[in-house]
């Protein structure tokens, strides 16, 4: 939905004699004009005294669309679905569009979005043949009319106050945002954690970017090998309509770590953005068959490959760091595969042999150097690519052991 402004005063000096107090009442009107009006609608506010006349102006026919469209790709979430749409409708912040991507899902989800939308004016669905979540997600980014949009997964719930935060912040921002980052809560079924990004609160222009968050982006070294500092996800974050429509993921076939390639190259061609650690979304950590709760073990498969060269193809070069760090990317997976392997299978023999036939599906040995690695990582990577397969076990064996001996950041 598209809303149509465009407001014009008159006043005539000849109804107020007293032509000070009446340029003095056009400037308070102007200035509640330029308060009303959010900071990414490119208004014009301005007045003039011409030949006695006053004239308050604020916008030729100005184009405001919906601020915020929500996207939630839909398939196999039957139990889960109506809480979530329920949680967007009830928002605390009302102007919004909502668009519900049946994936073709089997179940019963596309008969409940139909229903949403025949209820609901803010909401739309889009059925398609199934085509996996990328496609999903990328049929609701190519239909949302919003200034900016937000993707939620199926199974998860946003807090009443997302879009509102969300709104606010935009709106309050004196240039127009490219993204705005918050938290979440990881909800398990007995206790609940929180998602949060490893850096301070605030706004961060481009100069503050490339300093402090670019180096430690996709990885972090300051402390051994662990994830970089900004969550991957794609639902804890609200993404400029246009920046989206220039590097959403093309490369469908990805099916693990889905959010990674779109979320880290947007951010690098962000100019500003604002963090803020407060909790706006409800992670399900609960679902068990969800892709994601699938994904570690799928790892090391040719979808694997179709997300590290996706990414080199599309984040090489931007930043004089990322190179480096999409090498340590490609290795801190493999790794992770290992040390789960290694704590899952009954023995270091059968974790070799599950290592060794993912490595060659997904030939991901091709797409990392031991050169530049930080120690006991290049150790790991060395011995795959000399076969030594039950030693690399053995080490990251004992890099479990050790994890379950300490508290350390995810990673």
């Amino acid at each position: 939905m598209r809303i149509m402004l465009d407001t014009n005063i008159i006043i005539s000096a000849a109804l107020f004699p007293n032509g000070r107090a009446t340029e003095a009442l056009l400037k308070a009107l102007a200035f509640t004009f330029e308060t009303m009006l959010p900071a990414w609608w490119q208004k014009s506010v301005s007045y003039n005294t011409r030949n006695g006349i006053f004239s308050l102006n604020t916008g030729q026919r100005k184009e405001c669309r919906r601020m915020i469209s929500v996207i939630v790709p839909v398939y196999k979430v039957e139990k889960y679905l109506r809480k979530c749409v329920d949680s967007i409708l009830n928002q605390t912040y009302a102007d919004f569009e909502l668009l519900l991507v049946d994936d073709g899902s089997p179940d019963n989800c596309p008969q409940i979005c139909d229903d949403y939308a025949k209820r609901d004016s803010r909401v739309r669905v889009i059925h398609k043949p199934n085509g996996g979540l990328i496609s999903a997600r990328n049929a609701g980014i190519l239909a949302a009319q919003g200034s900016y949009i937000c993707i939620l997964d199926g199974d998860d719930q946003a807090l009443g106050d997302m879009l509102q935060f969300i709104h606010d912040t935009v709106s309050e921002s004196s240039e127009p945002l490219d993204m705005v980052l918050f938290a979440a809560h990881n909800v398990y079924e007995d206790h609940v954690e929180e998602t949060l990004n490893y850096v301070p609160e605030g706004y961060y222009n481009r100069e503050r970017l490339e300093n402090e968050v670019f180096p430690y982006l996709l990885t972090d070294t300051r402390n051994g090998l662990q994830a970089g500092v900004i969550q991957a996800h794609t639902w804890d974050k609200a993404f400029r309509r246009e920046l989206l429509i220039e590097h959403y993921t093309r490369e469908e076939r990805i099916r693990v770590f889905t959010d990674v390639p779109m979320t880290y190259e947007c951010l690098l061609y962000c100019q500003n953005v604002y963090i803020c650690n407060k909790p706006l979304y409800l992670y399900n950590k609960t679902n068990e068959d969800s892709i994601r709760a699938k994904s570690r073990e799928n790892l090391l498969t040719k979808s694997f490959s179709y997300l590290i060269a996706y990414m080199r193809e599309h984040m090489s070069g931007l930043e004089p760091v990322i190179d480096r760090q999409l090498n340590e990317y490609a290795a801190m997976l493999i790794i992770r595969t290992g040390k789960w392997r290694a704590g899952t299978d009954p023995s270091l023999r059968e974790a070799a042999r599950h290592i060794k036939e993912g490595l060659q599906e997904s030939e991901m040995l091709s797409y990392v150097s031991v050169k530049g690695l930080p120690p006991k990582v290049a150790a790991v990577i060395w011995l795959l690519k000399k076969g030594m397969y039950k030693s690399a076990m053995l080490l990251c064996a004992a890099r479990v052991k050790q994890q379950e001996q300490q508290t350390v950041r995810p990673g």
